[in-house]
């Protein structure tokens, strides 16, 4: 009969385990919570020992660095999370069984005897490390828990166990293994069999699509429907000498990516040779888009499967691409989207609604979000006084911190989306943001074409609180930016951001409000503005629409979250109030 936690809270209080006085009680006091989290809501007696199902079961919090319900702040929840496994560690054997293999005589035992022999305190003579010796400790761990010795090592088995390693062991079993190869051409004393052959390059471990070079005809193809989309595609019928008005270039790029996204899964399915030139006409049928779907949402593929949403978008851009070859699909695409998979596909996702759900809770979270631009800069400004002179590591967390404090001055004034204002310009008569001279405000003028629904925007924005957008941008601009476009390929003085693409920018606000233990993406930006505007008494949907470029039933469908039980006690409150006024007024 497996165990429970409460049977491992005795074993525990028993002083059985190797925990000093202060951390059991740390540790009891994780695993007492338990029966109060929403997300067991059961007494401990009925919680397994389970390690590795309590690893499931939270490994998307642990992933997005995002504290579920019953948390304050993503470090309580990340404290409790390692207590609590600690304790399921040692109460299940598993912990014993590491340490077993960890101090088992082998093969493996030679080879990190032999290695710490080579390490020299400086980079001189073999150039071995610590650190070094480390990496082949991870890669140790890994083999002795897959039965593996030294000379059994290939660059396939290595790459096997990575698929399921964190990305600090990723870059620790490569590492262990250029070492291995160093140890090949070293003296040492270990025998000839213990060491396996040269162990080629490790292939890339990845959670995302990698696109392959595509054959010319499908490249020129994706090309040409790129530039008639920046064009205007052409009506049909009566209106075919017309065209559609131009599309946005986050349009045009969206276009590309779904795309290569459904070639990559031809690839994948062996439904498309590289090494041939095929007809994309050869592709344009039902049967090939249903073997993509089918496979990307079974997880069939080696990338991370793709949110609902974006299978969605993925999905009507092949449509799109590929009724270039085929117009029979227009009607097939119709029934498909029709299916049952995509009910509901476009509401807020669940970790967008935990995300504004913490928010609402807490008026600290509030009022911190809209002070972010000031938290950052306040963090970026002293960094960036004397950025020459710090070390590698802090030039980059400056550099972070200055790119996330002049986004939020942005952001969360004005909500464009993220891809919007990556394309912001600062310079000519038509810049796109300008700071007006003897002035206190930050001038917007945003033309439809950047913008996703194609809806001008004329706005101005000033200091709110103790955030001052207007200073915050002229130190960046005239301080911060030129540190950070010394560190891009592409940098671009005309950009408001100097050329720094969205996969940065996410990067350094990722980064950014972890530092402030504020866990978000920069999509939940929208999320949090609208909805904190709309649980506001008196709120107008239309107003936040507005405000967010987007229609109502958008707004109220995907981005804002809408604090059922708050609105609900608001009600009550409201009848005791009437009630109230209504029994004053008939009191004999």
């Amino acid at each position: 009969m497996q165990m429970n936690l409460k049977q491992a809270v005795e074993i525990l209080d028993a002083g059985e385990l190797p925990y000093s006085p202060a951390n059991a009680a740390k540790v009891r006091g994780s695993a007492n919570k338990c029966a109060r989290l929403p997300g067991y809501n059961c007494d401990i007696s009925r919680i397994p020992v389970d390690p590795d199902a309590f690893v499931e079961r939270w490994h998307r919090n642990m992933q997005n660095k995002d504290a579920p319900e019953g948390f304050k702040t993503f470090k309580q929840f990340s404290t409790w999370h390692s207590n609590v496994k600690s304790l399921m560690d040692h109460v299940s054997g598993t912990r014993r069984e590491r340490d077993l293999l960890r101090d088992v005589e082998d093969d493996w035992s030679q080879l990190l005897e032999a290695t710490s022999q080579l390490i020299r305190r400086t980079h001189k003579g073999t150039g071995i490390q610590q650190i070094d010796l480390v990496a082949v400790m991870v890669l140790r761990n890994f083999a002795r828990e897959n039965n593996r010795q030294p000379h059994q090592l290939t660059a396939g088995l290595i790459h096997s166990w990575m698929q399921s390693a964190t990305a600090s062991q990723r870059t620790a079993m490569r590492n262990a293994s250029k070492i291995i190869n160093k140890l090949l051409e070293l003296d040492h004393d270990l025998p000839e069999d213990l060491l396996p052959g040269k162990i080629e390059e490790i292939p890339m471990v990845t959670a995302r699509r990698v696109t392959p070079t595509l054959p010319p005809k499908l490249e020129r193809a994706i090309s040409d429907m790129q530039a008639e989309l920046r064009e205007g595609e052409r009506y049909s019928g009566l209106l075919k000498n017309k065209r559609k008005d131009p599309c946005s270039e986050g349009t045009v790029k969206n276009a590309r990516e779904a795309a290569q996204w459904f070639y990559s899964c031809m690839v994948e399915l062996d439904l498309l040779d590289l090494s041939e030139d095929p007809d994309p006409v050869t592709f344009a049928t039902m049967g090939h888009i249903l073997a993509a779907f089918e496979a990307e949402v079974a997880g069939d593929f080696y990338w991370k499967p793709l949110a609902q949403t974006t299978v969605r978008k993925n999905l009507e851009g092949t449509f799109r691409f590929l009724r270039r070859f085929n117009s029979d699909l227009k009607s097939e695409q119709k029934e498909f989207f029709q299916g049952t998979y995509f009910e509901n596909w476009d509401s807020m996702t669940a970790d967008n609604q935990a995300f504004c759900r913490r928010l609402m809770n807490s008026d600290h979270s509030k009022a911190k979000f809209f002070s972010l631009a000031r938290l950052f800069h306040e963090k970026a400004a002293p960094l960036i006084t004397r950025y020459d002179d710090l070390p590698h590591n802090q030039k980059a967390q400056a550099a972070n911190w200055a790119l996330a404090a002049a986004a939020a001055a942005v952001l969360t004034f004005l909500p464009v989306r993220a891809d919007t204002a990556i394309q912001l310009t600062v310079e000519g008569p038509d810049a796109h943001v300008t700071l007006p001279v003897k002035s206190k405000f930050v001038k917007f003028a945003l033309p439809p074409e950047i913008i996703k629904n194609k809806n001008s925007i004329t706005a101005e924005i000033s200091r709110r609180g103790k955030v001052d957008p207007r200073a915050i941008l002229e130190w960046w601009l005239k301080i911060a930016r030129p540190v950070l476009m010394s560190r891009l390929q592409n940098p671009d003085p005309t950009l408001l951001l100097g050329g720094a693409g969205y996969a940065r920018l996410n990067k350094a606000w990722r980064f950014a409000t972890a530092s402030v233990d504020f866990y978000m993406n920069l999509h939940q930006v929208r999320h949090a503005i609208a909805s904190i505007l709309w649980n506001e008494p008196g709120a107008d949907i239309n107003v936040i629409a507005s405000l967010l470029g987007d229609h109502p039933e958008t707004v109220a469908r995907v981005y804002a979250f809408l604090d059922v039980a708050a609105q609900m006690q608001r009600g009550m409150d409201g009848m005791a109030a009437v009630n109230a006024e209504l029994e004053r007024k008939v009191r004999p």
